[in-house]
């Protein structure tokens, strides 16, 4: 193999090649802070020939190559030195397509860690909507980045105790006014919305409402949103990874003043859905003296009714590396929340924790929670979904095909249309025992790969804030 490897300050913002930037480098050095990360190392590669490419496996054998990745791939071997005994590891490494994924240690010993690098560079891609063809990938380099942390915490509490404290810190529970265009967003004001009707967002898993709703909150349609509920939007923020949202509800409701009645509507994104169908669905038993809550109408967006395949413990470095490829072209405030709680659950995977993390397991698609929540009966609640079929389409070429990767391997794990994350057909559906699903045709938007909307980027799509208008609005 031959080739160059560039070892890199790690205040330096490495490139693929020209015009190709790291885009994300920014975002994780933003990130890994409130984690107690830091980036120990990071290198460009650039090979430029491998004698052994195509080999059959008697070959390679022969030729001493026995190395292979977690996917089965030819590996090449990158050793970190362990300087501290609680010291662990995890790799970003990005082909030359723009694809990333996550790579922990193979093996380590008292001084190293060993990873297992794919030694096949990125296929070149011919993409049939450019005029570019052939090997495009050509003089563009890897990027290899390893990231170190202490283990104290992970050791002394648990995975689910340090999921829960990190948690508790950065992403506590909380509730705000909302106003157009205002990110920061208003002190909460119940006497404004106690009795009258007025809108609920909720967020989905590893964000905060300012991360998910951020296109929503500053597209034109918010104004008119506002307009509607005259000034009576309402956010609420809560942890995603160590409660279920059965939990998240109760707080909700523990925040929620005596006497302080609620008609609501809700639009929800990702796994906050569950938590808005939590309230939907439980209005019987939520309904007492002190609590008065009806909701009239629930816009899911990209909700996963019956699961999702990736929160599953087998696939959860898949569940990492898609979010992480998400996040690439996200405004970076956005990005950088997310990642942060990324970091955290990437630390409890690369400690080889298995502990269940909770509001991960409310989405398995076999789970009993998903099963228990789709075992209702008839409710009153109007749903609304919107959903999306993706398939990439980026002006930046290489961030493209990077991500037309990733969605080769993520087809062969869901085996049916996804936006990424949640299966395409799963967003409308919750079975044949959910009380309100199917949601009729009428309610129901399904984006089409054209429209190059993943789990992600909805409310940055005007078709999609739009369309949410014109339901509440009717």
């Amino acid at each position: 193999m031959h080739g160059t490897i560039k070892e890199m300050d790690t205040k330096e913002t490495a490139t693929r090649g020209p015009g190709v930037e790291d885009q994300m480098h920014k975002k994780l050095m933003a990130s890994v802070a409130s984690n107690d990360v830091i980036l120990f190392n990071q290198f460009e590669i650039e090979i430029q020939k491998d004698e052994y490419e195509g080999a059959d496996e008697s070959t390679t054998r022969a030729a001493g190559i026995t190395r292979t990745t977690d996917k089965g791939e030819p590996a090449m071997v990158l050793s970190t030195p362990k300087t501290r005994k609680n010291m662990m590891c995890a790799v970003l490494h990005t082909d030359e397509n723009g694809e990333s994924r996550w790579v922990f240690p193979d093996e380590h010993d008292d001084e190293k860690f060993n990873f297992m690098l794919p030694r096949k560079g990125a296929d070149a891609v011919d993409d049939s909507d450019s005029n570019v063809r052939g090997i495009i990938t050509k003089g563009i380099r890897r990027l290899v980045k390893v990231f170190a942390w202490l283990a104290d915490d992970l050791i002394e509490l648990g995975a689910l105790a340090l999921v829960k404290a990190w948690e508790n810190k950065n992403r506590p529970y909380g509730l705000n006014m909302i106003a157009p265009g205002n990110l920061d967003g208003l002190t909460m004001d119940w006497d404004k919305v106690a009795g009258k009707r007025s809108l609920l967002l909720v967020h989905g898993t590893f964000s905060t409402w300012q991360a998910a709703f951020e296109g929503l909150i500053k597209s034109d349609w918010m104004n008119q949103i506002n307009d509607f509920y005259e000034g009576r939007i309402f956010a609420f923020n809560h942890p995603s990874l160590h409660h279920f949202p059965s939990d998240n509800v109760k707080e909700f409701l523990k925040m929620k003043p005596e006497g302080a009645d609620l008609n609501i509507d809700m639009v929800t994104h990702s796994r906050g859905g569950l938590v808005a169908r939590e309230i939907a669905e439980r209005l019987d038993q939520l309904n007492d003296k002190d609590h008065k809550i009806q909701v009239n109408k629930t816009v899911f967006v990209g909700t996963p009714h019956q699961g999702t395949i990736l929160t599953d413990k087998d696939n959860w470095i898949k569940l990492i590396d898609s979010y992480t490829n998400l996040l690439t072209n996200l405004p970076d405030n956005t990005a950088t929340v997310i990642l942060e709680s990324l970091i955290t659950f990437i630390k409890v995977v690369g400690g080889g924790a298995v502990a269940s993390i909770p509001g991960l397991q409310a989405m398995q698609p076999k789970g009993d929670y998903i099963k228990r929540l789709n075992s209702t009966p008839a409710i009153s609640t109007q749903y609304f979904s919107i959903g999306s079929n993706y398939v990439p389409y980026d002006e930046k070429l290489l961030v493209r095909f990077g991500k037309k990767v990733l969605m080769k391997l993520l087809a062969k794990v869901f085996g049916e249309n996804n936006d990424m994350v949640v299966p395409t057909m799963g967003s409308f559906d919750a079975g044949a025992t959910a009380g309100g699903f199917p949601i009729s045709q009428d309610r129901q938007v399904k984006l089409e790969m054209e429209a190059d909307i993943n789990h992600l980027t909805y409310f940055t799509d005007d078709i999609v804030n739009k369309q949410i208008f014109k339901w509440l609005n009717t």
